[in-house]
């Protein structure tokens, strides 16, 4: 059985795509028995353990407080197997792969705080179980950077898509007790509609930047986007629908702006800077006609009420939080939360919040530093006409993690989609840099070549 498995997942039998690929990428990627290790194993990473479960009425319930935080052993089962094909798919990967851990220094901070905050965990034990996991996704996110071209990558994670939609559907049609909520949102093979809504957002991604070079390609596109589209309103995830109006922006407005005059860009720059606060402004004023539009009232649905009681717990750990993942135990202060607000809590809705009760300021600050560093690593690429359209992807799923963050946990979330798909995008716009610098003429480069053939 060993010797099969080491078989399948051999570098040899199937090597893995080289770097300097066609424009539509590798043209034997779903012939490859590497590629469907890889949707099996994305698949289960995407449903960060939520296939078995009931939000039923009992999902807020107090009295099954204790079983919120079980782990259930078929749960375990499925993240086992997920690790086995993750190690697999990476074997003979792994020195390209610790090249790019280096070069993204800023995320590979989360993973060694996560680590050291189990001097001063409150469950040290459960600190590095989640540390080890979340290290875990950040190596298999890199792998997947470094090993696939942004062509395969798009076209493997729109897979992973296509293959959960289905599978979400099925769930809630012939299971509904497990893929469908009490209140009839949906929420497919995910713990909850809002995680369902925003993977949708996420595996579907990059069908706003796929070029589109004849109407049946047109026609194929449409057709993906109905999924999403279709499970996002099932399931009333009004955070998923805020994300996406933000993709759909940086589609648009992205090539525009790299494609202005650089006499034109300081104005562009100008009303943007000062734009941007004054809709803020707008819409802090108006926030209660705003959020009525969405559903939503000035509370966010209790969201605030709750990070009004959470903010006492937080001061007395400011500086470095409780330790990573080991405050929403269901014991100690996180009880004494659960019980003010009334329900069964796992996470306070807000990925800045938990950042601050799992590893304080020094995490929030560390967020910036990577802001920063993402911001730095894209004005690098906008070099005009050389920059492809899976550029702007990257910078979309990294801006819509810092504003999902707000309502969401997104990052860092061990084996979950948005963290996953965050370190691609982070480590893949790192990379644009290093193919880029060796030629003078960056048309020359594959990405170049590819973005040639996209104003083609």
């Amino acid at each position: 059985m060993s010797a099969t498995m080491a078989h399948a997942f051999s570098p040899a039998a199937f090597p893995a795509p080289a770097r300097a690929l066609p424009a539509n990428g590798d043209p034997l990627l779903f012939r490859r028995a590497r590629t469907w290790w890889l949707l099996l194993g994305l698949t289960l990473l995407v449903q960060g353990n939520g296939i078995f479960t009931r939000q039923d009425e009992t999902y807020w319930s107090l009295a099954h407080l204790s079983q919120k935080y079980d782990s259930k052993p078929n749960l375990l089962w499925l993240t086992g197997v997920m690790c086995v094909i993750f190690f697999g798919l990476m074997i003979g990967h792994i020195a390209p792969t610790l090249r790019t851990m280096l070069r993204q220094k800023a995320v590979l901070a989360f993973a060694v705080l996560a680590f050291l905050s189990a001097v001063w965990s409150e469950d040290p034990l459960l600190t590095l179980r989640k540390a080890t996991l979340l290290f875990l996704t950040f190596i298999f996110a890199w792998f997947f950077a470094t090993s696939y071209s942004p062509q395969d990558q798009m076209r493997i994670v729109l897979a992973t898509g296509v293959v959960v939609a289905i599978a979400s559907i099925a769930m809630a049609i012939l299971l509904p007790e497990y893929g469908v909520s009490k209140d009839g949102e949906w929420k497919g093979i995910f713990g909850q509609k809002n995680e369902l809504g925003i993977a949708m957002f996420l595996l579907f991604s990059p069908l706003p930047f796929c070029r589109i070079a004849s109407r049946r390609r047109l026609l194929t596109v449409v057709m993906q986007a109905t999924l999403p589209i279709a499970l996002i309103v099932l399931s009333q995830s009004k955070e998923a629908i805020i994300v996406a109006i933000l993709f759909v922006a940086v589609r648009i407005l992205g090539p525009f702006i790299v494609n202005r005059r650089r006499d034109q860009l300081p104005f562009v720059l100008y009303s943007t800077v000062v734009g941007l606060p004054a809709l803020a402004l707008v819409m802090v004023a108006g926030k209660d006609f705003f959020l009525g539009l969405l559903g939503k009232e000035g509370t966010l649905t209790g969201r605030t009420e709750h990070w009004a009681i959470e903010a006492q717990y937080i001061a007395n750990h400011l500086w470095l939080g409780f330790g990573y993942h080991a405050f929403w135990t269901g014991t100690g202060d996180s009880l004494n939360v659960v019980r003010a607000v009334g329900g069964a809590m796992k996470g306070s809705d807000s990925g800045y919040v938990d950042m601050l009760l799992n590893l304080g300021l020094v995490g929030i600050i560390l967020l910036m530093v990577l802001l920063v560093v993402c911001v730095r690593d894209f004005l690098k690429v906008l070099r005009p006409p050389s920059v492809p359209l899976f550029t702007f992807w990257y910078a979309g799923l990294i801006l819509g993690m810092y504003v999902e963050s707000f309502v969401g946990n997104t990052f860092p979330y061990p084996a979950a989609p948005g963290c996953f798909m965050f370190v691609v995008a982070c480590a893949g716009l790192n990379s644009l840099l290093h193919e880029n610098a060796p030629s003078d003429n960056p048309m020359t480069s594959i990405h170049g070549k590819v973005y040639a053939e996209e104003l083609g």
